[in-house]
């Protein structure tokens, strides 16, 4: 398919064209609703997109109060949780490079993705395992991760271009080693065709999606289209049970879901 719209422009940072307030979203509007009870299936967390914009501009203050600079790379190694979307987000506000990670990598494995890509932090869930890191990066466990999110923001979103790196995703490793995939800041705007060539996604619709924050599927799918359309997303944290989806659904009207 050839895109035929609008190129990005020079300047433009994807946290900013998810989060910060336009015609699409009003800031009072709720962005995110976390689920984890299987049983009452109630919102255990509710984000509007004013709060989603405000505390990751906080943990990008909070990063770059770690020493990092424009580009480095922060390893996140986080449960399925509202603080693994906030990460990934708040670090490329700060023009940082997230490389999210999977729950069910091994410590051996998790270590080996710091060095191939030279992580310079890493945001670590203390329940998870991570081994043979060099002593250059530091560890942010789960009481590091709840202060960042009390920083005061320092500046606006990072001034980053279009071809700026964004985040990196490590490939399964199906026919070597796992390698490194460096996504610029337009991937996001490289979305734009699916918005209505296939989803056609509003800001009325409500995005519920199956999978774990780890991957570029429920990323791009379950949180940069729908907050870049203004829309709702819902994600469920708790125990895997294929009962689950249908009365998630039904409960929180959902209209779209990706799995």
């Amino acid at each position: 398919m050839t895109f035929s719209g609008p190129q990005p422009p020079k300047k433009f940072n994807m946290a900013r064209y998810c989060l910060a307030p336009d015609d699409r979203r009003s800031p009072d509007k709720t962005a995110l609703i976390v689920v984890d009870d299987p049983e009452t299936l109630e919102a255990a967390e509710s984000w509007t997109f004013a709060e989603l914009e405000e505390t990751a501009l906080r943990i990008a203050a909070g990063l770059a109060d770690q020493g990092l600079e424009r580009g480095d790379r922060v390893l996140i190694r986080l449960g399925n949780t509202s603080d693994y979307a906030l990460a990934f987000f708040g670090a490329i506000a700060g023009g940082f490079v997230p490389i999210p990670a999977s729950t069910t990598l091994s410590g051996r494995e998790a270590g080996f993705f710091c060095r191939d890509c030279d992580a310079k932090v890493v945001l670590l869930d203390e329940t998870l395992p991570i081994e043979d890191l060099p002593d250059s990066i530091k560890i942010l466990r789960n009481n590091d991760i709840t202060a960042l999110k009390t920083f005061e923001p320092k500046t606006d979103y990072a001034d980053t271009d279009a071809d700026d790196p964004a985040f990196l995703v490590f490939t399964s490793g199906t026919g070597s080693s796992p390698k490194g995939v460096l996504h610029a800041q337009r991937s996001a705007w490289g979305r734009r065709p699916m918005y209505q060539g296939w989803y056609g996604i509003s800001p009325d619709d409500r995005m519920l999606h199956a999978g774990a924050f780890n991957w570029t599927y429920t990323l791009g799918v379950g949180l940069t289209d729908p907050w870049a359309n203004g829309a709702t997303t819902v994600v469920y944290t708790g125990p895997r049970d294929i009962s689950v989806w249908p009365r998630l659904i039904a409960k929180h009207r959902i209209t779209m879901f990706a799995a």
